[in-house]
């Protein structure tokens, strides 16, 4: 019995101190005191930002373009912003989602990469990097390669000088790795001073190329790291015995199948 009474007791002090009157606890008054006035201000400034977010002098009414890497800008200015992006860019200074804002500028023809800031009191800075247009990826529907190997649709006739675009091909998705083969092949034939000027992959992984000298060269299927090394081989090969060939045949030489473990194979056009 003595031991109920105690219990009891017990019970009966705890529910004094937990469910008396708030004002006797200085810890959770403070606490409470505490968590009403942050609410308060979370209240003050949201409706502070609406209002101030309804007021005409926040409206977006002024656009900045300037270039994201230092290069001039060519193809994007403020015009064909306003044309074909600015509507889709919806809020003002306050309301504006930029991350929004910036992929509506990389859809943009010529846009590679965007970025957007907001200018006080009622403006924005879109800073673009355009594609550096290297190439023509050929296909079904012909596209422009930019100086990353990445494939984007523009107006092939604003590229600067179009005629001297390169040539670059192969199975859908191999863009990148057609892009890093044609700059492994500029290294490997800068003994010649010769870059590749066009460069297909067919749909059997089988490269073909042709040089700024008018030279067309087979340089073979590409499956796995054996035939990456051999093709290696083989262009090492022709070029430490091009002196011989061209003393033998001089400039007549206009192509050349390298798909062979010893050697390689030569065709003679017509004497110049």
């Amino acid at each position: 019995m003595k031991f109920l009474r105690i219990f009891f007791g017990f019970l009966g002090s705890m529910s004094a101190t937990v469910f008396g009157p708030i004002w006797n606890h200085a810890k959770m008054m403070r606490a409470m005191a505490n968590l009403l006035l942050l609410i308060a201000l979370l209240v003050s400034s949201g409706w502070l930002l609406f209002w101030l977010g309804q007021k005409p002098a926040f409206t977006l009414n002024h656009l900045t373009v300037e270039s994201l890497d230092g290069r001039e800008l060519k193809h994007v200015n403020l015009p064909t912003i306003k044309t074909r992006a600015l509507d889709q860019v919806k809020g003002n200074f306050f309301t504006i989602r930029l991350d929004q804002a910036r992929q509506a500028f990389e859809t943009m023809p010529w846009v590679r990469r965007a970025s957007v800031r907001r200018e006080w009191p009622n403006g924005i800075v879109v800073a673009i990097e355009e594609h550096q247009a290297l190439g023509v990826w050929v296909g079904e529907t012909p596209r422009l390669i930019n100086t990353y190997g990445e494939v984007f649709i523009a107006n092939m006739a604003e590229a600067e000088d179009s005629a001297s675009l390169l040539k670059f091909s192969g199975p859908e998705g191999s863009n990148k790795d057609v892009f890093r083969k044609y700059q492994q092949l500029n290294l490997w034939f800068e003994p010649w001073q010769a870059t590749v000027k066009s460069i297909e992959l067919s749909s059997r992984y089988a490269w073909r190329v042709k040089l700024s000298n008018n030279l067309n060269i087979e340089l073979g299927r590409e499956l796995d790291e054996r035939d990456s090394k051999q093709i290696q081989l083989s262009v090492d090969r022709l070029i430490k015995s091009w002196p011989q060939v061209q003393e033998k045949w001089g400039q007549r030489v206009d192509s050349i199948d390298l798909r062979y473990a010893n050697g390689y194979a030569i065709n003679i056009g017509k004497k110049l």
